[in-house]
C-alpha cells in the first residue's frame, strides 16, 4: 500500500467520522470510555489491594528480611550475641535498621469480673526493645488504648486487639474484654508465672500479628535465663538499591551458618491470595476488552452496512478494498484512542482525587489505586489492538462484496 493509498484512507475516514452523528459517536465514546474505566480501575483497585496486604504485613509483622538461629549442622535455640550480628548486618549499604526479637509462647488468664472466674487464652508473645522496635515495624503506630512506650517495665505487657477482645474484633478465643490498666497473668511454657498491668492494646486487623502479646527484652531474658541472643532479627531494606535476594545474599556472605528468609517467603500464603487478585483482575480485564471489541465491531459493521452503497461507488470509481478496509480501522483505532483518553481522564481526574477526598477505609488502612507504567501501557495497547480487530473484520466483509450488489443492494 502506497502513501497515497493511506492518504486516502484518512480521507475517507475523516469523512466519515465528520459526517455522522456527533450524538451517536458521543454515545460510542462514552460505552468504550467505561470499557477503558473498568479496566483500569478494576486491575489498580486489586493491585492496591493485594499490595496494601503485602505493605501491611510487612510494616506490622515479617520486615523485609528474618535473620533465623542456625540449623544445621546443629540446630540452634537462639541467634548468639544478637548485638554482634546486628552490627555486622547494619554495615551492608541499605540495611537501614534491625530489631532483636524473642519468641515465646504463653497461657493468659483473665478475670474480668474480678469473681474468681478467669478466662484463659493461649498466645505467642513477643519480647522487644521498643526504642529498636519502632525502626523496624510499626506495631506501636496501631495502638488504640494506651501506650506503646520505648521503655516498657518488666511488669508490664501491651496485648494485640484480637487477644483483648472488644474494639471491633470479632475472635472466638479472646480474654472477653480486657482494658488499659488491668492484669493479666502468664504462665510461660518453661512454667514460669508472670503478672502483668496491661500498658496497652494494639489493632491490627491484616495477619496473625492482632493475636500477639509483647513484653519487654530484659523481661524475656530473666524468664528464659539467657542475654543478649535472640529468636529471630527483622531486618529494614532499601529495595529501591538492591533486591531482597541480594541482601540475603550478603547477610548469608557474613554469617552463613544463620537462616535469612525474605517477606516474601513468610508471605507464601498471603501469595496465593495475591495471585487470585491477579487472576480476577485479569478475568475482568479480558471482560472488558471483549466488550470494547464487540462494542467497536457492531458500531463499524453497521456503519459500513449502512454505507454500503457509498462503498460500492467508491469501488466503482476505482478505489481500492484495501484502502476502504483502512479506512474503517482508522475509525476504529479513532474510536479506541478517544476511549483510552477520555478513561485516563475518568481516572486520574475524578476517581483518584475523589478518593483522596473521602478515603475507603480498608482493613490496612486506606484504598489506593496502584498503577505502573507497564500495567497501564499494556491496558492501552489492549484496547487498541482490540479496537484494530475488530474494526477489520466487519471492514472486511463488507469491503469484499460485489460492486453491483453493494450498489443495488
Amino acid at each position: 500500500m502506497t502513501g497515497t493509498d493511506i492518504k486516502a484512507a484518512f480521507f475517507i475516514a475523516y469523512k466519515t467520522i465528520s459526517k455522522g452523528h456527533k450524538s451517536t459517536l458521543a454515545l460510542i465514546v462514552f460505552i468504550l470510555s467505561l470499557s477503558f474505566f473498568n479496566l483500569m480501575f478494576v486491575s489498580g483497585f486489586l493491585s492496591g489491594f493485594s499490595d496494601g496486604i503485602i505493605r501491611s504485613m510487612v510494616e506490622t509483622t515479617t520486615a523485609h528480611l528474618a535473620v533465623l538461629p542456625q540449623e544445621v549442622p546443629i540446630k540452634k535455640e537462639y541467634i548468639i550475641d544478637q548485638a554482634s550480628v546486628r552490627s555486622g548486618i547494619e554495615t551492608i549499604p541499605g540495611i537501614e535498621a534491625t530489631t532483636a526479637h524473642y519468641q515465646l509462647g504463653g497461657s493468659f488468664a483473665y478475670d474480668k469480673e474480678q469473681d474468681g472466674v478467669f478466662t484463659y487464652v493461649s498466645a505467642p508473645i513477643i519480647a522487644v526493645n521498643q526504642s529498636e522496635e519502632k525502626a523496624v515495624l510499626s506495631v506501636a503506630d496501631n495502638i488504640v488504648s494506651g501506650e506503646f512506650p520505648d521503655t516498657l517495665q518488666k511488669d508490664e505487657i501491651i496485648l494485640g486487639a484480637n487477644l483483648a477482645g472488644g474494639f471491633g474484633t470479632e475472635q472466638s478465643t479472646d480474654l472477653g474484654g480486657v482494658v488499659v490498666g488491668d492484669t493479666v497473668s502468664v504462665v510461660y511454657g518453661n512454667g514460669v508465672s508472670r503478672t502483668y498491668t496491661v500498658r496497652g492494646i494494639f489493632k491490627v486487623t491484616i495477619g496473625s500479628i492482632g493475636g500477639t502479646a509483647y513484653i519487654s527484652t530484659k523481661e524475656a531474658e530473666a524468664i528464659l535465663s539467657t542475654f543478649n541472643n535472640a529468636s529471630e532479627i527483622m531486618v529494614k531494606a532499601d529495595l529501591t538499591k538492591y533486591t531482597l535476594d541480594e541482601y540475603m545474599t550478603r547477610i548469608k556472605s557474613l554469617y552463613p551458618e544463620l537462616v535469612v528468609e525474605t517477606y516474601t517467603t513468610r508471605l507464601s500464603t498471603v501469595g496465593i491470595l495475591v495471585a487470585a487478585f491477579n487472576i480476577i483482575a485479569l478475568i475482568v480485564s479480558v471482560i472488558s476488552i471483549i466488550v470494547a471489541a464487540i462494542t467497536i465491531f457492531v458500531m463499524i459493521y453497521v456503519n459500513a452496512v449502512s454505507k454500503r452503497r457509498q462503498i460500492g461507488i467508491l469501488k466503482a470509481i476505482g478505489i481500492k478494498e484495501s484502502i476502504i478496509e483502512l479506512s474503517y480501522v482508522i475509525q476504529s483505532i479513532f474510536y479506541a484512542s478517544l476511549a483510552v483518553i477520555s478513561g485516563m481522564m475518568i481516572v486520574f481526574l475524578a476517581v483518584i482525587p475523589f478518593l483522596d477526598a473521602r478515603p475507603i477505609m480498608m482493613p490496612y488502612g486506606e484504598a489506593t489505586l496502584v498503577f505502573t507504567t507497564v500495567g497501564i501501557i499494556i491496558n492501552i495497547v489492549s484496547l487498541l489492538v482490540s479496537g484494530l480487530l475488530a474494526g477489520f473484520v466487519p471492514a472486511k466483509m463488507v469491503a469484499r462484496e460485489n460492486i453491483l450488489t453493494s450498489i443495488w443492494g
